[in-house]
């Protein structure tokens, strides 16, 4: 027998499995499987294991796996949580190269069954064994005929083949999908919960799914990551591969991500994080298991549209404007059929509404050819990218959706580049009809639309480069710095060293210097009291603006050192004496936030009070390009003023993207000595004069 070159496909796409814990009872937890790989006509090797019996299911049934003289490339282990560890250890010394571990009873339970778990993982590791669960539901392969699984569902749903890879950390959760799919006609290629996640965790299977050639659009349900890096990867390895993510992220709030700790051990990272690099990498987040299971279909069977243009036609002129509304809504956009298309559709049918929405009206039940002339005349054009037809409720009537899917299916073979849509009531048979032609079905408007939507998120997505190349330096990437808070001095001094703008400043630790360093600077300058002790300035009336005078720059830096002496346990650093910003200016905030699952995230918002105030913030993992910023920087709300509004001048957003971009990298570069940082205000002047940073507070790991 071949050997598999991977050990994630002798999981997923074995050639022998063995079965510990076979039984003939096809309703036992043991004996589903082995029903299963039958029924579905599996063609690798089967061998029961089990020393109650001689045979099961006209299969020789086995001891023990050491009476097998081959290499299995899956075992699947279904017995008591106490007899497991000794069982898998006796597989991991025999050369099995994956396993699946029904039995629950492990870290999802207890403290005793953690270490038990743990246990595992490292049996799996030292002997190159790669095993899913413990505590799962398993897994199957369409193709393959591999059912690897105790899912009572497919005693009643025979699983349809199809292209939708889909992934689970949870098992029911995973079922009940399973489920609605199927009884929409929809097929998947695989179907994998994770359970425990010992060793194989939910960003292995989408990078598995990634890379296979029966996959096409890969779906997730995510409770949580331990490992943000190598959830990003293969979110990265699918983008290489043109395949689509649609991902259903629970634990949104802290009751949910309770819930999630409980139910798989998973650590539940800010729902904002996840939004941040689900956007980042071109993820796209489905909000309901309806919004999911639809946008994983319209993606495995429709093409990405080429652009957002959306012809709508129609048989209720209402309807079609609610169908306008919506696309508009979305950012799709309903363009106006061209004079000359119009005057065509007319000539057709007097009556029609042809400027998009198409209205067809009723008499698309009168003139047989009428909605397949309607819609060739307005494809043909190549203004539209892909559109929606709704039929009302004709999906009902069999012998007049034979109609209208043979006039459908015409006009899919003339533009196989439009993403089409029907939208329509329908029963089981009208449902099969569509599936059998290969034709995209919903019974909702507005979930055509959402469809649609999805699918220009991944037009903008897919082709959109998510690799940044650094010109820094990765060798020196820890810093050396004794204090774990820095003064906004020394913190202008760090980011200044890699080239993030900061005011023109000096510290001066006596009157005399406070006097020479403003006059170098020139007036009128800013005065402000350092002392790691106190870090927010201006609370402590430790800040003074506008000072244009030598001598009040000396009462002032006596003043100034006079307050921090007088503020128990601070210690004076001295006053720092910085240049007074003139000129038209606007406030931005950047900063970075280190989160415990995906590291440096950068956050990028409007400046000053209003930070707190407005919470307009954007956010990504760092590091991003000159590109990804200035995305971040127009997903504001504020990003309006940034443009220049009531007669202004515009700012200078490229040196705001830029500055954002370099500041990425230094966070990302030092990833494990910064807990904290804040740049606000980060002036930003009008367009070429640059930007500065006029205060800074660094946080660093203690």
């Amino acid at each position: 027998m071949a050997i598999k070159e991977s050990t994630l496909d002798a999981l997923f796409n074995p050639d022998s499995i063995a079965i510990i814990g076979a039984t003939p009872d096809p309703k036992r937890i043991g004996g589903r499987p082995l029903a299963y790989l039958q029924q579905n006509n599996y063609k690798g090797s089967i061998f029961p294991i089990n020393p109650k019996y001689d045979e099961i299911s006209g299969l020789k049934c086995y001891k023990n796996i050491t009476e097998i003289n081959e290499i299995i490339d899956l075992v699947i282990i279904s017995l008591p949580k106490n007899l497991v560890l000794d069982k898998f250890k006796e597989c991991a010394e025999n050369g099995v190269r994956s396993v699946v571990i029904f039995s629950a009873g492990f870290g999802e339970v207890d403290e005793e069954g953690r270490k038990i778990q743990d246990k595992i993982t490292l049996i799996a590791k030292k002997h190159g064994v790669r095993v899913l669960g413990p505590n799962c539901l398993g897994m199957f392969n369409v193709k393959k005929g591999v059912y690897a699984t105790f899912s009572t569902i497919l005693e009643r749903e025979t699983p349809l083949k199809g292209s939708i890879g889909f992934v689970s950390q949870s098992g029911a959760f995973g079922s009940h999908v399973f489920t609605l799919a199927r009884q929409n006609q929809i097929g998947f290629s695989h179907f994998i919960a994770t359970g425990n996640e010992s060793d194989v965790d939910v960003a292995d299977c989408i990078s598995f799914l990634a890379e296979d050639d029966d996959t096409k659009v890969v779906a997730c349900y995510i409770e949580g990551a331990k490992d943000g890096e190598k959830l990003i990867d293969a979110f990265k390895l699918a983008a290489k591969h043109n395949k689509p993510v649609v991902a259903l992220k629970v634990g949104t709030t802290d009751v949910g991500k309770q819930a999630a700790l409980s139910h798989t051990g998973s650590l539940a990272g800010s729902d904002d994080i996840y939004d941040a690099v689900f956007e980042q990498y071109g993820v796209y987040r489905a909000k309901t298991i309806e919004e999911f299971i639809d946008v994983a279909y319209a993606c495995a069977e429709l093409p990405i549209p080429k652009g957002n243009r959306t012809a709508i036609f129609t048989v209720s002129g209402g309807v079609g404007i609610m169908l306008a509304d919506q696309l508009t809504e979305c950012s799709l956009s309903v363009k106006e059929t061209p004079q000359e298309v119009q005057g065509k559709l007319k000539k057709i049918l007097p009556i029609a509404g042809v400027k998009n929405p198409i209205d067809t009206t009723a008499q698309i039940n009168a003139i047989p050819n009428l909605l397949e002339d309607f819609m060739d005349t307005v494809l043909s054009s190549g203004v539209y990218n892909s559109a929606i037809v709704f039929l009302a409720f004709t999906g009902l009537d069999l012998e007049k959706i034979k109609t209208r899917i043979n006039a459908l299916k015409k006009v899919m073979s003339n533009y196989p580049h439009i993403s089409l849509i029907t939208v329509t009531l329908n029963n089981d048979k009208s449902k099969k009809m569509f599936v059998e032609h290969e034709l995209v079905l919903s019974d909702d408007p507005t979930r055509a639309v959402n469809m649609l939507k999805a699918l220009n998120f991944f037009r903008e997505k897919l082709n959109q480069p998510l690799e940044l190349k650094q010109g820094q330096d990765k060798k020196e990437n820890s810093l050396t710095i004794q204090s774990s808070v820095l003064t906004e001095y020394e913190s202008k001094k760090l980011i200044q060293k890699y080239d993030i703008p900061v005011t023109n400043e000096r510290l001066a630790t006596s009157s005399e210097e406070a006097v020479a360093f403003a006059k170098e600077i020139g007036f009128p300058v800013v005065m402000k009291g350092m002392s790691p002790q106190i870090l927010h300035k201006t609370d402590e009336g430790l800040v003074h603006l506008n000072i244009n005078n030598e001598n009040d720059v000396a009462q002032i830096y006596q003043r100034l050192k006079n307050k921090i002496d007088s503020i128990q346990g601070a210690q004076f650093d001295g006053v720092l004496i910085q240049e007074m910003l003139t000129g038209d200016s606007l406030e931005m905030f950047i900063g970075s936030k280190k989160d415990p699952v995906f590291g440096q995230m950068i956050l990028v918002g409007m400046g000053g009070i209003y930070i707190e105030v407005l919470k307009d913030v954007s956010m990504r993992k760092a590091p991003v390009s000159i590109e990804e910023a200035e995305r971040m920087v127009n997903e504001l709300r504020g990003s309006s003023l940034l443009k220049g509004v009531r007669g202004k001048q515009p700012y200078d957003v490229e040196a705001l993207c830029e500055a954002i971009s370099k500041f990425s990298q230094f966070i990302s570069r030092f990833e494990h000595s910064i807990e904290e940082i804040d740049l606000n205000p980060m002036m930003v002047f009008e367009h070429s004069k640059g930007v500065k940073a006029a205060d800074a507070l660094i946080t660093l790991t203690k």
